[in-house]
């Protein structure tokens, strides 16, 4: 039996159940055992795992080290062959620490699973995204962080047995919360059916592309180059860095088509690739190719439709 821990969060229910897929490839032939570990989730209705494991507090933890703490507490109990953790935010501050403590090794942002003879094999970029790397891990558990929306379980109905975790002891967070800001909520791009994306070679304002976003019902936007010359923030990046998307129609305006960049593409229905690059990598992932400036694509498209 293959036992897998999934750490749930509260905020991203979706994207965390996705985890299950990971668990699921990563059990091989062998019969999988599924755990989710949440906070304060015994009132939610969660499918596709085993055992739901929820932890009870007075209030949200939103402190790394203490739910660190928490998750090894359940690997002394349960003894888990793998732990994997959505890399939010969040997740990539527990799961360092939590192989710390585990004294194992944590391989990041994994895109794919490999199963053979030669063992276990987590696989993700490298040297910026210009090569694969295969990873065989041979400590237990296996601990790994995936990106949200980069796997894709079938339809999850099973129903979870609820459990109690009662840790032995739960230290008080030295947190402090200096100040509390609200930020102007971002429409996700990891939900939208259209994308119109800008890369480095669309030279001019990324304010632009809104027109032509609003009139096909769906956002902007850009790669990593984009954001690193401040001309976008990094919430509507795409790439491995960045965000995993899945959009019906990925409008790719000068984008090159590094590595980094099409690891953010998943289950792409349509992608049109602009470029005056003839031999741009992006160009020959396309449905649809067009050889001419972004800017100018743009400008032309938009006119077309408001017709």
């Amino acid at each position: 039996m293959f036992k897998a821990l999934v750490l749930l969060d509260e905020e991203q229910l979706n994207y965390s159940l996705d985890l299950v897929e990971v668990a699921s490839q990563l059990a091989g032939e062998e019969e999988v055992a599924l755990y989710g570990l949440g906070i304060n989730l015994s009132n939610k209705e969660l499918k596709g795992l085993d055992y739901l494991l929820t932890i009870e507090t007075q209030e949200s933890l939103k402190d790394s080290r203490i739910v660190a703490e928490l998750i090894q507490q359940v690997q002394t109990t349960y003894q888990f062959d793998t732990i994997i953790i959505l890399a939010t935010d969040f997740g990539r501050m527990v799961a360092p620490r939590l192989a710390m403590k585990l004294e194992v090794g944590l391989v990041a942002d994994i895109t794919a699973i490999e199963v053979d003879e030669k063992g276990r094999k987590l696989i993700r970029p490298a040297f910026a995204g210009n090569m694969l790397a295969s990873i065989v891990c041979d400590s237990t558990p296996i601990m790994a962080s995936v990106h949200p929306n980069v796997f894709h379980p079938e339809l999850l109905t099973k129903e979870p047995k609820v459990i109690t975790f009662c840790p032995d002891e739960m230290k008080a967070s030295t947190i402090e919360i200096i100040k509390i800001e609200n930020q102007p909520e971002l429409k996700d791009i990891r939900e939208a059916k259209v994308l119109v994306s800008a890369g480095a070679g669309y030279e001019t304002e990324i304010e632009n592309l809104v027109p032509l976003a609003k009139q096909l019902a769906g956002l902007v936007s850009v790669s990593k180059e984009v954001v690193e010359r401040g001309k976008a923030p990094r919430e509507i990046q795409v790439g491995q860095s960045g965000k995993t998307v899945s959009p019906d129609l990925y409008i790719s305006l000068g984008i090159y088509g590094s590595m980094q960049h099409v690891e953010g593409l998943k289950k792409v229905k349509h992608l049109i690739s602009v470029n005056t690059d003839k031999g741009a990598p992006m160009n020959y992932l396309a449905d649809l190719t067009v050889i001419g400036d972004a800017a100018t694509f743009v400008e032309k498209l938009t006119m077309r439709l408001k017709k």
